[in-house]
């Protein structure tokens, strides 16, 4: 099942939903002036704010995270275990491709997309992401992972290249090309076109005693302002599906997102400094195998619509 709908039946996003996250807390640290030209070397006095993030699993990972804070190009928030001594250098990072799957449970033609997307969830270079939309649920099965942003989210990359509607199953590769209903042939085409593209952005990663440092250095011009967004998703879900048009199947889900949050904005200039502290913030709101990975993502126009996906940094 492939179907159209307006987008004027589905509210637009909220922007700026990071800030219901945000806490002052603790002093005052130097950050970028927004109309600072030269990117993130000017500065200016604000508090620090502390950024809850989810919970993660103390077997599985090292205590998580609280607290982005942009401080004279350097952003921090926490994450890790104690990491070894400071290297010299920072040693390039691999830049997965992000393959955005939009389905439905209530969709009959989703569950070769979402298979596909199982296929995906294994591979070092590809970070596939499921994002369940609401559209259908008025067919007789209410999608249990669907969330009215994440139908936003698919409605904004449809305005972002002028379509007037929306469908599913519908996979958004690095947030430029798109296929419905595409065939393994095609997706791993369109994949191997992003894997092999001149990157934009490079990332480096490395251990030090505050935690794991991420610089992001832009390699040319980034037109524009950047999104650095916090994904949680969780890496399998099996669904029995009671009604509806996929009635009596059982459906595995992979890398289903559970929260897709704004935390920053880059001018994309000058390099961004990322620390990943050993803080831990617990959160009951998400499950204990939750996963993360920020999104560092080009925004289009002034209804800062998505574009193109620079990179996607696991953080587990």
């Amino acid at each position: 099942m492939v179907a159209w709908l307006e987008p004027g039946l589905l509210r637009k996003v909220a922007r700026g939903a990071a800030a219901a996250l945000v806490v002052l807390a603790l002093g005052s640290v130097p950050v970028a002036a927004q109309d600072a030209p030269s990117g993130l070397t000017e500065t200016a006095e604000v508090a620090e704010a502390p950024l809850i993030l989810a919970p993660d699993d103390a077997a599985r990972m090292a205590p998580s995270a609280s607290a982005l804070v942009e401080s004279g190009g350097v952003n921090s928030f926490a994450a890790m275990d104690a990491p070894p001594p400071v290297s010299e250098s920072l040693p390039s990072a691999s830049l997965p491709v992000v393959v955005e799957l939009f389905t439905s449970q209530g969709c009959s033609s989703c569950p070769p997309a979402d298979a596909m997307l199982t296929m995906l969830a294994g591979k070092e270079d590809v970070l596939p992401l499921s994002f369940h939309v609401d559209y259908w649920d008025y067919l007789g099965w209410a999608d249990s992972f669907a969330r009215p942003e994440f139908t936003d989210r698919q409605h904004d990359y449809a305005s972002a290249v002028g379509e007037r509607s929306v469908y599913t199953p519908q996979m958004i590769v690095d947030g430029q090309d798109t296929a419905v209903a595409p065939g393994p042939a095609q997706l791993m085409g369109l994949i191997d076109a992003h894997r092999y593209a001149p990157a934009l952005l490079s990332v480096q990663r490395e251990p030090t005693a505050e935690g794991e440092l991420i610089e992001l250095m832009p390699l040319s011009d980034l037109g524009g302002g950047v999104d650095i967004a916090l994904v949680r998703y969780a890496p399998k879900r099996e669904v029995r599906v009671k009604a509806g048009e996929n009635r009596g199947r059982v459906v595995t889900y992979s890398n289903v997102v559970l929260s897709l949050e704004h935390l920053s904005r880059w001018d994309g200039r000058a390099p961004l400094r990322l620390t990943v502290r050993a803080e831990h913030v617990a959160n009951a709101a998400f499950p204990k195998d939750t996963r993360h990975a920020l999104l560092v993502q080009r925004m289009r126009g002034e209804d800062d619509l998505p574009g193109q996906i620079l990179t996607a940094i696991r953080l587990d």
